[in-house]
């Protein structure tokens, strides 16, 4: 795996693929400040957040429908408030080099192994950090394994969904992501309702994929800053008509967090809800959890087209990241119209907080008229 067509990828999550002894091992206790709290295995949860998340920017409200009249293609999708919001994971890797899966489940396997009496011996905030690191490769691995899949609604809602099967073993207990959350994250919170933040689900409406382990050192801080992006961006909530506030439905489905739901939930987004937004959301009786985007947060590889040529890791890491021009001409992949429309909104996302935005158009060739933001 050291050659030829695997260049891009140990670029991508070199740490993931190279010898033993070039990779972070799991050494530290519960909550250390380098890497996440596990027996010592060859593969790094920290590297592959480092490696796979694309971060998007400061959070902001951006009326994306004012980019449509901009984009000369044939670009026809629905744009809905929260299409380019959040950080995204570079989940399109791990069908381009499928043998990465028995290394992503390695991490896994690495956190579920800790010692339940070791856990219980730290500090509160290590042990949120751990539930919660745990919960999110959980979801990273099982996403994993179905991609493409464009929409994930049924892994948490309906008959029998993924997220409250008791499929992994801890210790002498065999768990769910809903034992995780309800049974062991919400007892330890007590009261808190920041920790909720910190779950990953992998949709687009949901708090973001971090790119460093959540630390017991540094738990309220990260967890603050995931709030902080997530409730300042269409996708977790936003002022309608200047009378009335909306939310995710995230916040719905993770009630039992709070006390006299929902009545409390408005109290809860004023201590994060940028200033200017104040007065509407204390205008408001009821803040109404129906925003919902189910669609995957990845980078690009669910709105490819059957004729795309195969996904370059490299390329797609370098492009959001570079200062020179995105367009067609400078698009050695030929992506698609779509593919090079939604790497330079997730580019324009991480330029706002810059205060810079020098997205290319597309070559003219159909005129389309501007698309509506949605829901």
């Amino acid at each position: 795996m050291t050659s030829g067509k695997n260049a891009a990828l140990w670029w991508l999550l070199g740490c993931m693929v190279c010898p033993a002894q070039a990779l972070t091992t799991n050494t530290e206790p519960v909550g250390a400040e380098s890497t996440i709290a596990a027996p010592a295995g060859q593969y790094s949860y920290h590297d592959l957040l480092q490696k796979a998340v694309l971060a998007t920017g400061s959070p902001v409200r951006y009326n994306y429908s004012t980019d449509s009249p901009d984009i000369n293609s044939r670009i026809k999708s629905v744009i809905r408030r929260s299409s380019y919001d959040g950080n995204r994971f570079l989940f399109e890797a791990f069908v381009k080099y499928p043998e990465l899966l028995p290394a992503l489940r390695q991490v896994r396997d690495d956190m579920l192994a800790l010692s339940p009496q070791l856990l219980a011996s730290r500090s509160t905030d290590e042990q949120l950090a751990h539930w919660l690191n745990l919960h999110n490769v959980l979801v990273i691995n099982h996403i994993a394994h179905l991609y493409p899949k464009k929409v994930l609604d049924d892994l948490y809602q309906g008959e029998q969904p993924w997220a409250t099967q008791r499929l992994y073993r801890f210790g002498d207990e065999t768990l769910s992501l809903t034992d995780i959350k309800f049974h062991k994250v919400l007892p330890l919170a007590a009261g808190r309702t920041d920790v909720i933040y910190g779950f990953y689900e992998g949709y687009i409406s949901g708090p973001s994929i971090r790119s460093e382990p959540f630390t017991g050192k540094d738990l309220k801080t990260q967890l603050k800053e995931n709030a902080v992006e997530f409730v300042n961006t269409s996708r977790g909530s936003y002022p309608e008509y200047g009378t009335s506030f909306r939310a995710s439905g995230f916040y719905q489905r993770h009630q039992a967090f709070f006390p006299n739901f929902p009545y409390d939930l408005k109290s809860h987004l004023q201590q994060y809800v940028n200033v200017d937004e104040q007065d509407v959301l204390a205008k408001t009786d009821v803040v109404s959890t129906d925003i919902n985007d189910w669609r995957i947060a990845d980078i690009f590889g669910t709105v490819r087209q059957a004729n795309s040529r195969s996904i370059d890791a490299e390329f797609v890491m370098d492009t959001t990241k570079r200062k020179g021009e995105l367009s067609a001409i400078n698009n050695p992949l030929r992506l698609d119209d779509k593919q090079l429309h939604q790497l330079q909104m997730l580019r324009k996302r991480q330029q706002v907080k810059e205060g810079k935005v020098d997205i290319v158009d597309l070559p003219a060739e159909q005129k389309t008229a501007p698309a509506k933001p949605q829901p």
